[in-house]
């Protein structure tokens, strides 16, 4: 799998009536396998860079090269009542590209997906009858069956209880366990610990880290205002 390459890579909103914002340059190199944790305050951006990354929004400035990416959205912006294994199943459509249809060998792939992220049982239930934990493991299943190169998600880890959580965490950690690109933003200060490297955005710019020195006392207190009192990933004492 390729990396992703960002060269000046502006992100922001055009302005309408004024209104408009743009992040900091971004020039950075992301090999396949690592997970990065993208962390800042609300309104600094997150999810418009993530779109950016995805596609779906247009960069203002700089360039990407980046491979096929697959987009998770944060918590409760998708509602269907398809089927689980239907709606996993539809993470292959781009293979369909003549026909709309799901074939048996689809239907396969995302049972299988369900089945490593231990929610197979829910193959047949609704997906909106799910609670928020169990559709975050069916969308990173359907993550799986896209078989993207880069994989961006958006605050998966909100809402969730710890058991969920770990279980999410889990599965993100499989994503890049093939080799996959996971970039996914996050107020879960201990994911973003152990993350590979950490991207935080703020009013002082952009910077990307090990998460030693990113979640470090002096660089959270700037990025939030705030003291964060215990270790990030184990709740000790900081040193």
């Amino acid at each position: 799998m390729s990396g992703l390459l960002l060269e000046g890579l502006v992100a922001g909103r055009a302005a309408r009536g004024g209104k408009g914002f743009r992040l900091p340059p971004l020039d950075q190199s992301i090999a396949p396998g690592e997970i990065i944790a993208l962390i800042g305050p609300n309104g600094a951006g997150k999810t418009t860079l993530l779109k950016t990354l995805a596609g779906l929004l247009p960069p203002l400035a700089g360039s990407m090269s980046r491979p096929r990416s697959a987009w998770l959205p944060p918590p409760g912006a998708v509602s269907a009542g398809f089927p689980v294994l239907h709606l996993t199943a539809l993470g292959r459509s781009h293979l369909r590209r003549w026909s709309s249809g799901l074939t048996p060998a689809d239907l396969d792939v995302a049972r299988a997906a369900l089945d490593r992220l231990d929610v197979g049982h829910l193959a047949d239930r609704p997906f909106d009858r799910l609670s928020s934990g169990q559709q975050q493991l069916v969308l990173i299943a359907r993550l799986f069956v896209q078989d993207a190169p880069l994989c961006l998600l958006d605050e998966p880890l909100a809402l969730l209880d710890p058991a969920h959580a770990q279980a999410v965490e889990a599965a993100i950690r499989s994503l890049a366990s093939e080799g996959r690109i996971v970039i996914a933003s996050t107020h879960h200060l201990p994911f973003a610990a152990r993350a590979d490297r950490v991207l935080a955005l703020g009013a002082d710019g952009a910077g990307m880290d090990a998460p030693a020195r990113a979640l470090a006392p002096d660089r959270l207190r700037a990025l939030f205002g705030v003291e964060v009192e215990g270790c990030p990933c184990c709740g000790g004492p900081l040193s």
